[in-house]
């Protein structure tokens, strides 16, 4: 079984590694059920881990019904 952490900061993600999840899911505001991280965060987890670091990718809160012009910007967040 694998086990995934939501990480929402270094802190955090360094700590799920520590407790040795298998993954973790790098996010931003988990209060609204989570938005895809900043670029930064997502370059500094990726070289302070030596784990599989997996990134939400998510415009905005509510629900999941997208627009063409928000699927164009989560499919922009995607390539960078």
């Amino acid at each position: 079984m694998n086990f995934e952490v939501c990480a929402v900061n270094i802190q955090s993600a360094r700590a799920a590694q520590r407790a040795e999840a298998h993954r973790i899911e790098l996010c931003s505001a988990l209060d609204v059920g989570g938005l895809t991280p900043s670029l930064g965060l997502i370059r500094a987890a990726v070289r302070a881990l030596e784990i599989p670091v997996h990134v939400l990718i998510r415009p905005r809160e509510g629900d999941f019904c997208y627009s063409d012009a928000e699927l164009e910007i989560m499919l922009d967040d995607i390539r960078v």
